[in-house]
């Protein structure tokens, strides 16, 4: 018997994963893009530009017409998955992204307190790559592993150099750039079929 069952749940778990890892790469790509139009705009009109407005509402609208398409295109494709293997992944991906909102939402106050206010988007660029390259290991998530790495590497390297609107600028519109390229990796993996088609509902 347990040599029967063993592989069942062994099948159902990588099932959930499967399920979870398509749901994540229509969702978060979808969150992704929110944070990327909000650092976009920030970055922009933080670069001191002629035109930053109008500029920033431009690149902020194609970016909201990414995500329009990448919903077009992925629609079906990605629906919640369900069962005791998926609920129990469910609630760890969910633990650790509002683990990664609170966190979000603490930095800045905790930043501007410490008289670096431009810090801002560079530390919750990190806690953003932090939840990715978790959510690479646990699901193997197409573009995360990339996405993760930069959204450390380049922000942090960008505080070593830049201070103040420079900072702000650079590392916006940096986050925002990684954030868009991970959001396309996750939808065209998608609607390509790489990762897999959902079940055909019973």
């Amino acid at each position: 018997m347990h040599a029967i069952t063993e592989p069942a749940s062994g099948n159902a778990n990588q099932a959930a994963r499967a399920a979870w890892r398509r749901r994540v790469a229509r969702v978060g790509s979808l969150i992704q893009l929110a944070f990327a139009i909000l650092w976009i705009i920030r970055g922009t009109l933080a670069t001191g530009w002629p035109g930053r407005l109008p500029l920033a509402l431009a690149l902020a609208a194609g970016t909201a017409a990414l995500a329009a398409w990448g919903t077009a295109a992925t629609r079906g494709l990605a629906p919640r998955p369900s069962g005791p293997e998926a609920r129990r992944l469910e609630r760890a991906i969910t633990t650790a992204t509002i683990a990664q909102l609170a966190i979000s939402c603490a930095l800045p106050v905790i930043v501007s307190a410490a008289g670096r206010p431009d810090l801002t988007i560079t530390t919750v660029a990190i806690t953003i790559g932090i939840l990715l390259l978790w959510l690479r290991a646990r699901l193997a998530t197409p573009g995360h592993l990339a996405a993760g790495i930069l959204l450390i590497a380049v922000p942090g390297a960008l505080a070593i150099f830049l201070a103040s609107s420079a900072l702000t600028a650079a590392a916006g519109l940096a986050t925002a750039a990684i954030l868009t390229a991970s959001a396309i990796t996750g939808f065209r993996a998608l609607a390509t079929g790489t990762l897999g088609r959902p079940a055909p509902a019973a």
